[in-house]
Parts: structure tokens; C-alpha cells; sequence
């Protein structure tokens, strides 16, 4: 282990806030989902487009067929571009709601052995065999404690050294979306 710390102190932002909820959805979403959806996709697409080649006889097969290729089109893009839409628009509206809760200062240290983050309502202290997972995603860097409950680091307050100590500190628990 690099004898280094980390010591971060940073005002979560909406920004910050919309960034996490599309990294979360992406880490959790099964990728045997997003497979399926985009082999769906596919064959509807081909098919949709083969019997719009083929099969014209009225107005009727012609708009079932676009229809076919349009429902291919939106699995095969749904989870790289819609469900990341419907997820920043929802975190927006989350965080414009839950505003007062959500926009806080962290203080952020890692050391050698320990993850700590502290809020004005939270403190978490982990050593670091206690820690679950943790995910670099493409904006935050997720710290998982169990399955489900994770905090956040954005990546915007960490640079190239301090992601590389994270990642050593991890060990074999780190992973990139």
C-alpha cells in the first residue's frame, strides 16, 4: 500500500447529485438486461426491415413493419440513451425537491486503512475490509457498504493520483463501469 491520504472537502452539487443517480442505474442495471434488450432490438429491427422489403400488399403491413423498426430502435438505445435521460430528469426533480437534504458539504479522508466521509447529518467511518465494492463510473466514484447502500465521491474533486490511491485502496473490490 502507497503511504498517501487523501483530505477533500467539497459542496455537493445538483450537478453532482444527476451525475451519481445515472452512474448508480448504469452499475446496477444487470448487463444480461442490456444484452437482451439490444438482441430484441435487433431482431426486430431485421425483421421489421425484411418484411418491409418484402411484404408491401397494403398501407396497413407497411406502417407494422415501421412500427416493428421503430420499437427495435428504441430497445437497442434504451439503455444508452433513454434510461440515462429518464434518470437525470428524475434526479433533477429529486434533488429541486429534496434540496435543503441533499446540497451539503463533505468532508472527504481516506487513509491507508479507513474511508471516512463526513456531512452536517452523516458520518461514515469504514476500514477497509468493511467496504462492499467500489464503482468508478463515469462522473462519481460510488462507495458501496453493503449491496444497496453506497455514498459518492464526484469526480471533479479528485485528480489522477487520487483516483489511482482509491482504486489501490480498493484492491480487487474496485471495478469501472
Amino acid at each position: 500500500m502507497i503511504d498517501y491520504s487523501i483530505e477533500k472537502c467539497f459542496l455537493v452539487t445538483k450537478e453532482d447529485y444527476v451525475n451519481m443517480t445515472v452512474d448508480k442505474n448504469s452499475y446496477l442495471t444487470p448487463k444480461e438486461n442490456k444484452i437482451i434488450l439490444r438482441v430484441m432490438g435487433m431482431i426486430a429491427v431485421c425483421c421489421g426491415a425484411a418484411a418491409f422489403v418484402s411484404i408491401r400488399e397494403s398501407i396497413y403491413q407497411i406502417l407494422c413493419w415501421l412500427i416493428l423498426i421503430l420499437i427495435g430502435f428504441y430497445a437497442l438505445s434504451y439503455y444508452d440513451v433513454i434510461a440515462p435521460v429518464q434518470s437525470e430528469k428524475y434526479a433533477q426533480k429529486y434533488y429541486e425537491y429534496h434540496r435543503k437534504q441533499l446540497e451539503s458539504s463533505v468532508t472527504l479522508c481516506v487513509t491507508e486503512e479507513l474511508f471516512q466521509t463526513h456531512t452536517a447529518a452523516h458520518q461514515l467511518c469504514l476500514p477497509q475490509k468493511y467496504i462492499y465494492q467500489i464503482i468508478e463510473g463515469k462522473h462519481t466514484i460510488l462507495v458501496f457498504i453493503d449491496k444497496n447502500e453506497f455514498c459518492f465521491i464526484p469526480k471533479r474533486v479528485l485528480d489522477d493520483e487520487s483516483l489511482r490511491y482509491i482504486a489501490d485502496f480498493a484492491g480487487d473490490k474496485y471495478k469501472k463501469l
